[in-house]
């Protein structure tokens, strides 16, 4: 009898826990910790005594301070270790958004997801680390200043960055610079009735210093009658883009849903040749952008 009622005393808890809100759940969840914080002392004085809760440092004794400057070292590439996304603001599709976005920030970004209901998280962000992922969490960090590194002792490669409700946005990313030819491959389609074209065209554009792509006729077959050329690119190749533009004078720009950059150049029905090489602005001097760093703490950060 006494199990029964016990028994279905643990259903009606489990009930309302899950009935919370995420808010609520985090209060409750605080309060937890605030009463083990409270009631420790006192469950150490009826049993190990007053000198052994002393000697805890709960109360009364005073801790020596500290003083270190954390060192500041290169941060690891941030293509060499696993990036889990999760969403624990409320809001759909924070987590795709932000995966996104750091895999064009050169993250590998494994997956993204709902974090589980239950977990609520004020800050900007929570990234738990590892043993071996200290400096990988403070690579994220860098993306996301307000957000806290949290050790959780797992022992994989692995980095997890949970979104919270004082989420806004990433850091702004220092200024693109436009690709060279030699970042750049061209798929190059013949949708005239000229044999051949789109072989001398990407021959053209090698010799300039593009990487050869795909040719041939245009798998989307589009038909072109009134224009030179198109230009079709992705989200990450805007510039690209216009470096390839810059060689072919009134090409009409049409974006797709690509990753990386490659792009394609349709040929029309109005094609005559590539602008004279010499006509073509000159590439600016190459640029190197000083490593990215972070500081490393005296001891790993908890949160």
């Amino acid at each position: 009898m006494l199990f029964r009622h016990w028994d279905a005393w643990r259903r009606n808890r489990a009930e309302e826990y899950l009935a919370l809100s995420p808010e609520q759940r985090y209060r409750k969840h605080q309060w937890r910790q605030a009463a083990a914080v409270v009631t420790l002392p006192g469950v150490l004085l009826g049993t190990a005594g007053f000198a052994a809760a002393y000697g805890t440092g709960l109360f009364g004794k005073s801790q020596p301070s500290r003083t270190c400057t954390p060192q500041v070292v290169t941060a690891p590439s941030r293509h060499s270790f696993d990036l889990v996304v999760l969403n624990a603001t409320g809001e759909p599709g924070v987590a795709s958004s932000v995966g996104r976005e750091l895999t064009r920030r050169d993250f590998k970004v494994v997956d993204t997801s709902n974090a589980p209901d239950d977990l609520y998280i004020r800050d900007a962000g929570v990234i738990y680390y590892g043993t071996k992922t200290l400096q990988d969490a403070l690579t994220v960090r860098n993306q996301l200043p307000g957000a806290r590194i949290f050790f959780d002792g797992r022992t994989t490669t692995t980095v997890s960055l949970v979104i919270g409700s004082g989420f806004t946005k990433l850091v702004d990313p220092p200024a693109r610079e436009t690709p060279r030819p030699s970042q750049i491959r061209v798929n190059v389609y013949n949708t005239t009735y000229r044999e051949g074209l789109a072989k001398t065209v990407r021959g053209e554009l090698v010799a300039r210093g593009f990487k050869a792509g795909a040719m041939g006729n245009d798998p989307e077959k589009v038909y072109l009658p009134k224009d030179v050329a198109l230009i079709r690119y992705g989200p990450d190749a805007d510039l690209a883009a216009k470096r390839l533009a810059e060689h072919v004078a009134g090409a009409r720009l049409v974006k797709v849903d690509r990753a990386g950059l490659t792009l394609d150049l349709v040929l029309g029905n109005r094609w005559t040749d590539l602008v004279p090489f010499a006509d073509v602005p000159a590439l600016p001097p190459l640029t190197k952008a000083p490593p990215e760093t972070i500081a490393v703490p005296c001891a790993a950060a908890t949160g």
